[in-house]
């Protein structure tokens, strides 16, 4: 009994000494048992209860450890196909097969049209030298012509369309205060008037040249009697009634010359200002103007030296 109760006392001597030291080192183990739901049995009561409850305590410490370590392993596994995941979803659009099978056609059609390009270089190349032209833009031969003068009018259309947006885009860009639209304002009435009174000088220099022009085709454009004879094909002679036609001296050739120089520049000028009223009487006016210079009748002088 002795021996017993000796061997019960270091046994009890052991459990108040050494555990202490051990469960100090396993609190938080512990800790995270009891945390999970695992029952953690006080220690106080496994010192009393000695040796008896040592057993259960360190096989229930041993199954929290186990199930620990799987729930990290599996924790480290998660972790690791989750980074994979998103590796490939990063680079899924140059790794994916419909991905590359979609590049790989438009780096064919790239390369046929490379091809085509290099195989028809020379022909490219005359082309491009070549003046613009319709052949260029496919359209049936029975609208070739309507085509052309729908482009030239569209030529147009877009110059103006061009100077439009071009307005436009300068009246966002100017972002000035209204002092600077004044200053630009400003001389326009200035201009308004000065281009009136031009207007003014244009119409009064028009009326008066159109009123010149009148009476210089009104004289020769007279009916006169035609008194050439059936030979006088060949010469023609103006009339020599003194009421109907002026008689001039030889002497005025060069005046004459002079004034017809006059009247075409001033001819000139009404076209250019109002237009010609009536271009078949201006013709009459030349044609009957000829005749008269050719049949001027010679000199005085002339006639005696013949």
């Amino acid at each position: 009994m002795s021996s017993v109760n000796g061997v019960n006392g270091g046994d009890m001597a052991w459990v108040g000494k050494r555990p202490a030291r051990r469960l100090g080192g396993m609190a938080d183990v512990l800790a995270m048992a009891a945390d999970l739901g695992f029952p953690v049995p006080d220690t106080e009561g496994a010192v009393a209860e000695g040796g008896k409850g040592k057993g259960a305590n360190e096989e229930a410490l041993v199954r929290v450890l186990r199930e620990l370590s799987t729930v990290q392993r599996n924790l480290a596994n998660l972790q690791v196909e989750l980074q994979g995941r998103q590796d490939d979803e990063r680079v899924a659009h140059l790794t994916h097969v419909s991905e590359i099978k979609k590049k790989s056609e438009a780096l064919a059609k790239t390369t046929a049209t490379l091809q085509d390009v290099i195989h028809n270089k020379d022909r490219i190349i005359a082309r491009l030298q070549q003046p613009y032209s319709l052949d260029c833009i496919p359209v049936e031969t029975e609208y070739q012509r309507q085509f052309s003068e729908l482009l030239l009018k569209a030529a147009g259309d877009y110059g103006s369309l061009t100077a439009a947006t071009t307005d436009i885009h300068w009246t966002q860009n100017f972002k000035e205060s209204p002092a600077v639209w004044g200053e630009l304002l400003r001389p326009i009435p200035t201009a308004l008037a000065a281009c009136t009174r031009y207007y003014e000088a244009l119409s009064t220099m028009r009326d008066a040249v159109a009123a010149l022009h009148q009476a210089r085709v009104r004289g020769p454009l007279t009916p006169m009697k035609d008194n050439r004879g059936p030979g006088g094909a060949e010469c023609i002679t103006p009339a020599t009634s003194s009421w109907n036609t002026p008689v001039e001296e030889p002497s005025s050739d060069d005046v004459l010359m002079r004034s017809r120089r006059q009247l075409q520049m001033q001819m000139a000028t009404q076209d250019w200002a109002m237009g010609i009223q009536d271009p078949q009487t201006e013709q009459q006016y030349l044609e009957s103007m000829k005749p008269r210079r050719m049949s001027w009748p010679p000199s005085p002088s002339a006639g005696a030296v013949l």
